[in-house]
């Protein structure tokens, strides 16, 4: 017997409203209507600056990895260029073949100038001027060669 009153208690008789009383709840709706968009707009607005606050963050990051990239390939090519410039003789007396410039500047194993094979790595040893070393020669005899000349 509860839901049958609890039916009969929800149950409204129309009553026709006043104009006022209608341009009451226009407004009221209207208020709460702009009230609803603005929260809403906010938060669009918090939730679009949080965005571009991490994508700045990360594209300033990546501009300076970038950066700090790019300065140090120009100090590479500055000493390449430098060593370049040296002759043959000043080459040799600091270890150094002119082949081996850049595999010196940019450093063991770095893979520059490379693309998608193996090749050896040069290893810069110290020099030592007037020493022969024995060379065998497929098929030949032994013979001393002087690498000091070449």
């Amino acid at each position: 017997m509860g839901d049958t009153e609890d039916l009969y208690f929800l149950r409204f008789e129309h009553r026709p409203l006043t104009p006022e009383q209608w341009d009451r709840i226009k407004r009221s709706a209207v208020h709460g209507a702009r009230e609803h968009r603005s929260q809403l707009l906010r938060s669009l607005f918090v939730a679009i600056l949080a965005f571009v606050r991490v994508v700045a963050k990360h594209a300033a990051a990546a501009i300076g990895r970038r950066w700090r990239a790019y300065t140090a390939w120009r100090e590479r090519r500055r000493a390449i260029k430098e060593l370049g410039g040296l002759d043959d003789r000043v080459l040799k007396d600091i270890g150094l073949h002119r082949s081996e410039i850049e595999s010196v500047v940019y450093g063991r194993g770095s893979g520059h100038g490379i693309e998608g094979k193996v090749a050896p790595v040069a290893t810069v040893l110290p020099h030592k001027p007037c020493v022969k070393r024995s060379v065998a020669a497929k098929g030949a005899p032994q013979q001393l060669i002087d690498r000091s000349a070449a």
